[in-house]
């Protein structure tokens, strides 16, 4: 098959299919007599494979570097070794990035919870208020969302601290003007 019919048959581009040959991950069978590729079907076989590797976050260099260690070998006690090593390097990345991403869950969580407590706040959010907010003091640390939330919001020239008005019509007493000034735990 033509470089056209098999980029369509595998969803990818012709660009795709001609860069993986250039790199060595797969070869046209033969050319015709005006220098067009063909292609078998095991190349096809083979861009699939590539394809449904990338899906689950292989780099496309440990795809190649399993495709040279798979061709240098023959017998699988020739190959098993190299194969295992990537792989297990592959695992090694996937778990710090697992840790990554519960990390990312668990400042996600905490800063939702935070925020449900600040939909009852009247007080502009800010560096110079929230972190003295009884909501937040009562963690051991701020999530970075909330960090965000607190400091990338605050615009040029507004004062921090200053009361608005709370479309609730309340006043939840977490954090109130007098205790923004004298600290969380005094009372007004």
């Amino acid at each position: 098959m033509r470089i056209g019919d098999l980029a369509k048959k595998a969803g990818t581009t012709m660009r795709t299919i001609r860069y993986y040959e250039q790199i060595g991950l797969i070869n046209p069978a033969t050319r015709t007599q005006g220098g067009f590729r063909l292609y078998q079907e095991n190349e096809l076989r083979k861009l699939r494979i590539i394809k449904a590797l990338q899906l689950v976050d292989t780099p496309l260099s440990q795809i190649k570097a399993l495709v040279d260690t798979r061709r240098r070998g023959q017998m699988a006690w020739e190959i098993a070794g190299g194969v295992s090593t990537l792989l297990e390097q592959q695992l090694r990345e996937v778990n710090e990035r697992i840790a990554q991403f519960r990390a990312t869950e668990a400042s996600l969580r905490e800063t939702i919870d935070i925020l449900r407590c600040c939909a009852e706040c009247s007080l502009e959010p800010g560096p110079d208020v929230c972190p003295r907010c009884p909501v937040i003091l009562s963690r051991s640390e701020i999530p970075v969302h909330m960090r965000a939330v607190i400091e990338l919001g605050q615009q040029e020239g507004e004062p921090l601290g200053t009361r608005r008005e709370n479309p609730r019509g309340k006043d939840d007493g977490l954090l109130t003007a007098a205790s923004a000034v004298r600290g969380p735990l005094e009372s007004d």
